[in-house]
């Protein structure tokens, strides 16, 4: 809409404008810097006041600076948010699944987790994680693409499942792995210690489910197109570095006091440990495959295979009534009975 026409209308027409708007299905922003703009503002879905005047009350954001610049500023700044949002729950989501498959392929042998096993990943590792994967700062450019809008959808959905599956296929690997090794016996059932520990089982399940944690962290915090990549979000990365050198070293090299507190089996064979160390490595690879095709391959895949629907949003049906029209606007008798041709 022309600027010097919006100025020119009073108060109640921008707000009705932008209420109209809204009811098309568009996502409204409002920018305003006087009294006559509050209501507009506040009925705006993002209203940001371009001066500390009443404005600045009625609005969420106030803008420093005093013209539009602002705007693309506040958009990469809330795509971010969202997009970091989702991949946070998605985090969660796979953080409390992987511990559960963990204890429930560990209840199967009459074994558990033991208690610092899971102070260490609820507390160290994913604690660290949730807090610092918020910390990526938005992209430096505002892209066309836009971030989606719901938890419930392919990717999400499909991210979720098929990084399970993952998850569920790599540790019975590593449980049957474990269990054909020449030195392997089964877990002491007559023993007085609590959760029967330590034990091979234990020890194997636990150095694996300790990468797979990482390797979410890692998959999971994508930055194009919505945010900066990983490695400019500097504490993050340094504590990933940190989170994965301790979980080699406890799987690899594990001192006297580690097996001690965390109730692990002493393991000698260090080829059988370069091979859980392998498997993580498998999982990485998957896992990421895994989330590139959600986040690009997908999409073409299904504009092939399904047909075009009609849109919900109201705008974008009245787009393609409008195109379908020869000329805008609709000259005919009912509309402009003055312009009808005399009859001769």
């Amino acid at each position: 809409m022309n600027a010097a026409v919006f100025a020119r209308m009073s108060p109640d027409q921008k707000t009705q404008l932008v209420q109209n708007f809204r009811d098309l299905g568009y996502c409204v922003g409002m920018c305003g810097d006087g009294a006559n703009d509050c209501g507009a503002l506040k009925a705006a879905d993002v209203g940001i006041s371009l001066s500390d005047s009443e404005a600045s009350v009625a609005s969420p954001f106030t803008s420093k600076i005093n013209n539009v610049e602002c705007v693309p500023i506040v958009i990469r700044e809330g795509r971010c948010s969202l997009e970091t949002s989702f991949e946070t729950f998605k985090y969660m989501a796979m953080y409390s699944l992987t511990q559960y498959i963990t204890v429930l392929l560990l209840y199967t042998v009459d074994t558990n987790l033991g208690d610092f096993q899971f102070l260490l990943f609820d507390l160290v590792i994913t604690t660290t994680v949730a807090i610092l994967m918020g910390r990526t700062g938005p992209a430096s450019e505002l892209g066309i693409k836009r971030p989606l809008g719901t938890l419930i959808s392919i990717p999400v959905l499909g991210s979720l499942i098929c990084q399970t599956l993952l998850i569920l296929l790599i540790l019975l690997l590593s449980y049957f792995l474990t269990t054909s090794q020449p030195w392997y016996h089964p877990v002491n059932t007559t023993s007085l210690a609590p959760q029967h520990l330590p034990n091979y089982e234990n020890t194997a399940i636990f150095c694996v489910s300790g990468f797979q944690y990482l390797i979410l962290a890692v998959v999971l915090s994508k930055g194009y197109p919505f945010r900066k990549p990983l490695y400019t979000n500097i504490l993050y990365l340094l504590a990933l570095i940190i989170l994965l050198a301790m979980m080699l070293w406890i799987t690899l090299y594990p001192l006297l006091f580690m097996r001690t507190i965390l109730d692990l089996m002493a393991i000698d064979d260090m080829n059988f440990k370069l091979v859980l160390v392998g498997i993580t490595a498998v999982n990485f690879v998957a896992a990421f495959l895994i989330e590139t095709f959600l986040d690009h391959g997908y999409c073409n895949c299904l504009r092939k295979l399904c047909r075009k629907k009609e849109s919900k949003k109201a705008y974008k049906r009245l787009e393609l009534q409008l195109q379908a029209q020869h000329s805008w606007p609709p000259l005919n008798q009912t509309l402009y009975p003055s312009r009808a041709k005399p009859s001769r």
